[in-house]
């Protein structure tokens, strides 16, 4: 890939959180190999992001406008702040004039695609009890592939949701444990886990450690996962292996 100053920037719609993010997670410019813009949908808060409803037009509203700046600073592309957002893809994609990607959740319905009918995918979320069948259905996921998708959530009152609720401090072991405990306890319920996927945008730095626990039979994904794959279809960029002096090969019969 080339270097950040030569990519075009990917926007980021921030929102009133304040606490540890540090490189892993999608507001942290270190996360990213190109350049990240942020604007904040000003008003909008975690109480209002995690929920099981549909949001108000005036919450919407505040997150087009932002993406409508990071549009006019060039941006190409543009992720958000939390996985619930999944809610308002259909909406936000409609109204804003350069693609959006809003959730690590949009890569749920290629995976239904890619595992064989018997493996089943786990989402991990920050909120079990408020992540459900109607975030999946604004991804275009019917209801009769809903039995092949389950869901769990962070501990509640845990140190995951403390840190974004409560800008406790960052304790990345604990984190870890408890994450991995979760992940563990989705497996031990599922046996045929063909994939976990990580709804919450500060779980990325903690992939690998739940991974490394439920084992390499079980795909990992998350929002790190996601942007990639998507910012490499809107600036595409071809690797520096490829260029013009890398050793031919041909192929034989």
């Amino acid at each position: 890939m080339s270097p950040p100053s030569q990519l075009p920037p990917l926007g980021f719609i921030e929102v009133e959180c304040f606490f540890t993010r540090p490189p892993g997670d999608p507001w942290n410019e270190q996360t990213w190999p190109f350049h990240l813009l942020r604007e904040r949908a000003t008003g909008s808060t975690a109480d209002q992001l995690v929920t099981n409803g549909h949001y108000d037009q005036a919450f919407l509203d505040r997150f087009v406008a932002a993406g409508l700046r990071l549009a006019e600073r060039g941006c190409v592309g543009i992720i958000t702040s939390c996985g619930f957002l999944a809610m308002a893809q259909p909406q936000l994609a409609e109204r804003l004039p350069i693609p959006i990607a809003t959730s690590a959740l949009i890569q749920v319905p290629s995976l239904l695609a890619l595992l064989p009918p018997r493996k089943s995918i786990g989402i991990l979320t920050f909120d079990g009890e408020k992540l459900g069948p109607t975030h999946l259905e604004q991804l275009g996921i019917p209801s009769s592939l809903h039995g092949r998708i389950h869901i769990a959530g962070a501990r509640a009152c845990g140190h995951l949701q403390r840190l974004v609720k409560e800008d406790a401090p960052y304790d990345r072991q604990s984190i870890q444990t408890e994450l991995n405990e979760a992940a563990l306890a989705m497996q031990k319920k599922d046996p045929g886990l063909g994939a976990i996927v990580l709804e919450c945008t500060q779980m990325p730095p903690f992939a690998e450690g739940i991974q490394q626990v439920v084992g390499s039979n079980v795909a990992v994904y998350d929002v790190y996962s996601m942007a990639m794959w998507f910012y490499s279809g809107l600036a595409k960029r071809l690797p520096a292996r490829w260029a013009e002096g890398a050793q031919d090969t041909k192929s034989r019969p």
